[in-house]
């Protein structure tokens, strides 16, 4: 019956992932369309942009809780069941990467959606907070430099992915090898796909046509 469970906050993690919140914002509080308009991106950074910081802030905000959400709310259950395996592997963080594939690949949107960014934030706060610092410093470092979101999303996912090698070979408290070498493959799955979904942003940048913020 455990299974059951498990397949079934699965398939709530995709679909909580799936909701499109700066589509939503923009055409309850702009009657705007966010696809028709900037990078016709629904992600948060399309959202502030077209919608403005005032609405687009709360785009990038659920984008985020949407990601650690149900993983939050596993550890204030303590419903180990639900995420431990033999009192050894710590799966936990599988809710959080379905939940970013919902984001990027929505069910609501024809499979089209964000450029995971936002919500793999959200799944990395949940998991490993001091490695969000860390991504969240490297991101607004490398953005106030260049004015690139692009950049700084690239370098944060850098960052989160070095930040995770650095955890499985220098143990800290509560260190678990397996459950981190679990983790290092859902941080390995999240930086290709911030990757692959940033693939039109570095041609753009390559010929000078990126926008800045």
């Amino acid at each position: 019956m455990i299974y059951v469970y498990i397949s079934l906050l699965l398939i709530a993690s995709y679909l909580l992932g799936s909701i499109q919140s700066g589509l939503i914002i923009g055409k309850v509080f702009r009657h705007i369309d966010i696809r028709e308009h900037g990078s016709k991106n629904t992600g948060s950074t399309n959202a502030i942009r077209v919608l403005g910081f005032k609405y687009g802030i709360w785009s990038f905000i659920f984008d985020v809780l949407k990601g650690g959400f149900l993983i939050f709310l596993l550890k204030i259950l303590n419903a180990t069941e639900l995420y431990m395996y033999n009192d050894s592997l710590n799966f936990i963080s599988i809710y959080g990467l379905v939940a970013v594939f919902g984001h990027a690949f929505s069910i609501f949107n024809d499979f089209k959606g964000g450029k995971a960014v936002a919500t793999s934030l959200g799944v990395i706060l949940a998991i490993e907070p001091l490695i969000a610092v860390v991504i969240l410093v490297v991101f607004f470092i490398v953005f106030l430099i260049t004015r690139y979101v692009s950049l700084g999303s690239t370098f944060a996912a850098l960052a989160a992915l070095i930040s995770i090698i650095v955890r499985v070979f220098i143990p800290l408290n509560n260190y678990n090898l397996q459950s981190k070498i679990f983790e290092l493959f859902i941080f390995l799955v999240l930086t290709s796909l911030i990757f692959i979904k940033h693939k039109t942003n570095y041609q753009r940048l390559k010929t000078g046509t990126e926008n800045k913020m």
